[in-house]
């Protein structure tokens, strides 16, 4: 419809980006590891950012 698409390994990544730092214990951390994946919270801003683009893609 508008020319962008999002692949789904993207949006499944970034949900479980979200998912990981949303959970009490690892509130506090900086740095996780996701399915052996170092990941810094930096990357939580972007993760939500793609998610909120690929809810808006899907109702387009």
């Amino acid at each position: 419809v508008c020319g962008l698409d999002l692949a789904d390994e993207e949006v499944e990544w970034s949900q479980a980006i979200v998912a990981a730092f949303d959970s009490p214990e690892n509130a506090a951390k900086g740095v996780i590891r996701i399915e052996g994946r170092m990941v810094e919270r930096l990357h939580l801003a972007e993760a939500r950012r793609l998610i909120a683009v690929a809810d808006a893609i899907a109702r387009a």
